[in-house]
């Protein structure tokens, strides 16, 4: 008896939706799940869903009855950036289809598409699920084949539809592509688009906070109001942690942006007056790192799930290039091209009754910080707060992003000095060889061509090495005062190295000057022991002598002399 007196009893909760605080709704429950809660008052949105208490944690297949007189946030999984998005199958985690209710069985088949579009479709019979889904048009234009799959992703195309009647499924694709690569968009039915308000403050903190990744992608929030002209204003956001990151793709998990929506309530609650806009999640932002600024069509998915979850499809997108230093702001899924997005250079004015907000907004972040770690909430963004929060003795994330950023130039410079001692000591041993070649050249007719090349060898790798110098020394110059000992140790060695390069030019200029002398010399003792040589030859007309003389490789045959029959051996000699 008093167990079905538990089990009739009702539940009071407030259903509010995670990017649209204007969507809160009073209701009575059963007590059930939390997310079978949700269906049973008709407040499920299209598409798969999760359901998060104040902090952002998953509540799904919790019991209503722990959330008495509570505010539960009804929104999306993941939001991702670059990849397909994925529906889950019966819409729990439990196996159990939320279709389950004590209400008429259904006597549809849903088909979800990866757009978040969900289609009922009654089917005949014998008619598998691929052939339901091509009766429906669900099938794409360009003739792409299309697989059926459940809440586990397995393939189910052909399975016989009848017997699966109440069931979701997931339309997808052998192989979806996503990331850099600009796919070409559909035409789409989203609402108007509103005009955005970026400050350059967003971007700035942005790419501190993400260019020490290198090009592993990430994903955050923006936090931000409607203005009293309708525009959709960003002030701040937080990145939350990345569920995936790789160069092409990145995610994270939904429950920040229910984590995000309970800050921005609580903020409205407890700061401003009545007519204060209210905080919301404006906008989400991710990076494109040295690929360029564009929405790819994951990303084009993504923004069409966000705006679906809201009631007037305010939501903005930017995207960051942290390596180029680029970014773009999109006011809609329809202009997702480079040349279609414009620059966040807006000014944005607060009142104090928002800036008030805002801190409120920031602390209850800051509190769920601490609350869960920093892998959880690696950065809050402050935006155009960042100031008045450090005054405030706020944690900086952004010096801190910036010291990453520090750090990796000081690597990046360790390993330039490992370079220039290893060709200091290349050097060395071109100059060493350069000895020993100068030193073996004793004939007269001495090949520079090795000398040469290695002098030609030494300068361009002299050349490198300064270039290299030139651009690191640019680098340091713009993000630290403390690297001027380095650089100055850096043009030390560089000096040394160009002296040394002097110096062997010189000495191989001295060796050729004193290697034609030599040659010189020996031309004029040769000529000079030829002429005694005929002066000591007795038979001139018998014994002909022709006297060469070799002068800069040039050959000249001189007249024959008399032979001197009185000179003797030792004449030559003198």
């Amino acid at each position: 008896m008093e167990m079905n007196k538990m089990n009739n009893e009702m539940i009071p909760l407030t259903i509010a939706n995670t990017l649209d605080q204007s969507m809160k709704t009073r209701v009575e429950v059963p007590d059930t799940t939390v997310k079978q809660a949700v269906k049973h008052a008709n407040l499920a949105p299209k598409g798969n869903y999760d359901v998060y208490d104040s902090a952002g944690v998953i509540i799904s297949n919790n019991n209503t009855r722990n959330y008495r007189d509570s505010t539960v946030y009804v929104g999306v999984p993941k939001v991702a950036g670059g990849a397909p998005i994925e529906f889950d199958d019966d819409w729990d985690e439990d196996g159990i289809d939320l279709d389950n209710f004590p209400e008429k069985p259904a006597a549809n088949v849903t088909l979800v598409t990866l757009g978040g579009e969900r289609h009922q479709i009654a089917p005949r019979q014998n008619e598998t699920l691929i052939q339901l889904a091509e009766r429906a048009g669900l099938k794409p234009r360009d003739g792409t084949p299309i697989v059926i799959r459940d809440g586990d992703q397995n393939a189910v195309s052909n399975i016989r539809a009848t017997d699966n009647v109440g069931r979701t499924f997931t339309i997808s694709f052998n192989r979806i592509a996503g990331g850099s690569i600009m796919s070409k968009l559909r035409g789409s039915n989203s609402p108007k688009a509103h005009p955005a308000v970026v400050p350059k403050e967003i971007i700035e903190q942005t790419t501190a906070f993400t260019q020490p990744r290198g090009r592993l992608e990430m994903g955050g929030l923006l936090i931000g109001h409607v203005d009293d002209q309708g525009n959709n204003v960003v002030v701040c956001g937080f990145f939350p942690e990345q569920t995936e990151a790789s160069p092409g793709y990145c995610e994270f998990d939904g429950g920040a942006v229910a984590m995000a929506m309970g800050a921005c309530d609580m903020a409205n609650e407890k700061k401003g007056g009545p007519h204060t806009p209210n905080l919301r999640v404006i906008g989400w932002i991710h990076t494109h790192p040295d690929i360029g600024i564009f929405l790819s069509g994951i990303d084009v998915n993504t923004f069409g799930l966000l705006r679906g979850q809201t009631s007037d499809g305010r939501i903005v997108a930017v995207v960051v290039d942290p390596l180029r230093k680029e970014h773009g702001v999109f006011n809609s899924e329809k202009a997702a091209r480079g040349k279609d997005a414009t620059k966040a250079n807006s000014k944005v004015r607060l009142s104090e009754d928002l800036v008030a907000r805002y801190n409120k907004f920031l602390d209850r972040m800051r509190f769920f910080q601490q609350k869960r770690g920093k892998e959880a909430i690696p950065f809050i963004m402050p935006g155009l707060l960042y100031n008045d929060r450090v005054m405030m003795g706020d944690l900086d994330d952004i010096a801190q992003a910036r010291n990453e950023t520090l750090d990796k130039l000081y690597i990046t410079a360790d390993q330039q000095s490992q370079k220039i001692t290893h060709i200091d000591g290349k050097i060395r041993t071109l100059s060493t060889d350069l000895d020993k070649a100068t030193s073996q050249s004793k004939s007269n007719r001495i090949s520079y061509k090795l000398l040469n090349e290695n002098h030609v060898k030494l300068r361009q790798d002299y050349a490198i090495l300064k270039q290299n110098f030139e651009s690191m020394t640019e680098q340091f110059r713009n993000k630290h005062e403390a690297n001027e000992k380095l650089i100055q140790k850096l043009a030390a060695k560089l000096e040394e190295l160009q002296n040394q390069v002097k110096s062997n030019a010189n000495n191989i200029e001295t060796r050729k000057k004193y290697a034609v002398r030599k040659t010189k010399e020996t031309e004029l003792r040769f000529e000079e022991l030829t002429k005694k040589l005929a002066r000591c030859m007795p038979f001139p007309k018998l014994l002909p002598l022709n006297a060469i003389k070799i002068v800069d490789n040039k050959q000249v045959q001189s007249a024959p002399q008399p032979i001197n029959h009185d000179s003797d051996e030792d004449t030559v000699d003198e």
